[in-house]
């Protein structure tokens, strides 16, 4: 098992890395493999939808959010919902103690997190139980992912192929028996 218990998937800003971790976890998901976190659905396919629409899947128990705040189709701006996403970083915090998760998934350090809050201390919890996490990092907030998290992280590109080798360094191959991708693209910060 790896030593590195964070990958940070560093991707440019406004080009989030989701389907590449929706595409990752999937195969651990098809075996029932506990997971805790969240991860953003995307909607701009779903007929009806504003770009402001943001939905959120627990992945502990596949339950589905919206996470910004309802402002009307004229809207120009996305607001989160600071309530609703509050009570997300709760459910997600108290499946890390019940649910036995094996991975702890951050949708994105942004900028809630960055300033202190958010899953930050999600993050934190699942480094001190030996949970992997895997979180995606903005460029934008880079700096402040490096000062949160020190040597504990590797960063990745947002690929399918880099998430697969990582997670089978803990022991979660994409399929049982893989060797899954080589981590050896990643680059480990001192």
């Amino acid at each position: 098992m790896s030593e590195v218990l964070i990958a940070a998937l560093v991707y440019a800003d406004g080009i989030y890395p989701d389907r590449a971790i929706a595409r990752a976890i999937e195969p651990l998901r098809d075996r029932g493999i506990a997971l805790a976190g969240a991860i953003q659905i995307e909607t701009a396919d779903l007929p009806g939808r504003h770009p402001c629409d943001m939905l959120l899947e627990d992945l502990a128990n596949g339950d589905v959010v919206a996470i910004a705040e309802h402002r009307g189709k004229e809207a120009r701006g996305c607001r989160l919902d600071v309530g609703i996403l509050t009570e997300m970083v709760e459910a997600v915090s108290s499946s890390l103690q019940a649910d036995g998760p094996r991975l702890l998934v951050v949708n994105k350090f942004g900028k809630i997190e960055a300033d202190g809050g958010g899953l930050r201390d999600a993050i934190a919890e699942a480094i001190a139980l030996g949970i992997p996490v895997l979180v995606g990092v903005p460029a934008r907030n880079l700096d402040r992912w490096r000062a949160f998290a020190g040597p504990l992280a590797v960063e990745l590109p947002a690929e399918p192929s880099a998430i697969a080798g990582w997670l089978e360094t803990h022991g979660l191959p994409a399929t049982p028996g893989s060797r899954g991708a080589a981590v050896a693209s990643a680059t480990r910060r001192a």
